[in-house]
């Protein structure tokens, strides 16, 4: 009876292991070497190793965010993972970027993939983390921004960058979208002067969403000719943004997506 529950382990094991795609853990493996033989203080460098890999146009996407700022998102594609890294330009030059490593969804290659990375990555609660540098230049407003900083939280700080999501609009595919979900998560508690910084942020969803809260809570604003001014100078500089129609990512016009939706949307 021993030998056989032996026997069935070890064939349980040899079963498990067999059940691992080689050719796709060696290219993992030969992706994960590339990248931490990278300086990852070096954005230039790291933007280079997207940019040589970028297999077809599906592996890039970029978004203009407007006055200056655009984003560009690569994924590069292994056999069990895949890596992504977004990074963010003024005026074409890369002031930060975000690198975002995979870990495999079988449970016994991640001790595996683990090794790989080394210590290229940090953990937190058995999850790999996103390398972030500069993270600093997007959680403030655009340079058109003349007035004093407001006391902002770290939520407020993060629903005025890129990474709350530069979708404009309230849901799609049946759910809320990101940025509209974060600042729903805030709007309650905002001062009349945080409103007026978040309508200066470098995410384009997150100044449209400030516009749409201040045009539909203007009898709590004194009216200000150069709001009015920074208004118009949205839709002249950022024509066209990105939302949701069903399931479906579209680009459309920025001032005709914008003014149905304030008289329409929701009330706050």
């Amino acid at each position: 009876m021993r030998q056989f529950i032996i026997i069935t382990i070890l064939f349980l094991l040899s079963t498990q292991a067999v059940a691992y795609n080689p050719s796709w853990t060696r290219t993992d493996k030969k992706l994960i070497t590339a990248l931490i033989g990278l300086n990852k203080y070096n954005p230039k460098e790291i933007a280079q190793f997207f940019i040589d890999r970028k297999g077809n146009k599906n592996d890039l996407e970029q978004e203009n965010l407007g006055f200056g700022w655009s984003m560009r998102t690569y994924r590069i594609g292994g056999g069990y993972i895949s890596i992504h890294a977004t990074f963010f330009y003024y005026k074409d030059s890369l002031v930060s970027y975000s690198l975002m490593p995979q870990m495999p969804d079988k449970k016994g290659l991640v001790k595996r993939y683990k090794k790989w990375y080394g210590n290229y990555f940090q953990y937190s609660n058995g999850e790999i983390l996103p390398f972030e540098f500069n993270k600093a230049a997007t959680l403030q407003p655009l340079k058109e921004y003349k007035g004093s900083w407001p006391a902002t939280s770290d939520k407020i700080l993060h629903y005025m960058s890129p990474n709350s999501g530069t979708m404009y609009g309230y849901s799609g595919g049946g759910i809320i979208m990101q940025n509209r979900k974060t600042f729903l998560e805030i709007k309650d508690s905002l001062t009349n002067e945080q409103v007026i910084l978040l309508m200066y942020s470098i995410n384009p969803a997150s100044r449209l969403t400030a516009i749409e809260y201040y045009l539909k809570n203007n009898a709590r604003f004194a009216r200000k000719e150069f709001i009015d001014k920074w208004i118009e100078e949205n839709f002249i500089e950022l024509p066209e943004i990105d939302t949701m129609y069903g399931c479906f990512r579209q680009t459309v016009e920025t001032r005709s997506l914008f003014y149905p939706y304030l008289l329409s949307g929701p009330r706050y």
